[in-house]
């Protein structure tokens, strides 16, 4: 009997994209908007939109991204980090980089890039992603 644990794919993810787009200055990204976020600076959330558990270790995960940068009159800087950050996100090496849970990208649930439309003043672009991923680690009951 083995007990396995869910991998945390958004932290990975978070780490990962940070690497990725280490070029973006001043880019922050996270699991939620930070309380005092003013739009500043460019940050990228990504909200787990959960999954199921195909088998005893391959776990679907979906992710709701969205990118804020600049102001909403002038598009173009956010839609370019939003074009990299989907890139890095679905690019199909993404299981080989170092540390990594996940098994597959699944290109049936990633979409995007889209504008969000609104009365902000911050410019954001939103896209989905999926994965299958694999746990953490195993332990072997005693």
């Amino acid at each position: 009997m083995s007990k396995v644990i869910p991998p945390d794919v958004s932290l990975w993810l978070c780490d990962y994209l940070r690497r990725q787009l280490a070029g973006e200055p001043g880019l922050q990204v996270g699991i939620r908007i930070p309380d005092d976020y003013d739009g500043s600076h460019p940050l990228i959330v990504l909200r787990d939109d959960g999954g199921s558990q195909n088998n005893r270790v391959i776990f679907n995960h979906s992710y709701g991204v969205t990118v804020y940068k600049g102001a909403s009159d002038n598009p173009k800087p956010c839609r370019d980090l939003a074009a990299l950050a989907y890139a890095a996100l679905t690019d199909d090496r993404i299981g080989y980089a170092r540390g990594s849970p996940i098994a597959g990208v699944m290109e049936d649930g990633c979409n995007g890039i889209y504008p969000v439309a609104g009365d902000q003043p911050v410019c954001m672009y939103y896209m989905t992603v999926e994965y299958t991923a694999v746990p953490d680690n195993l332990t072997t009951y005693q």
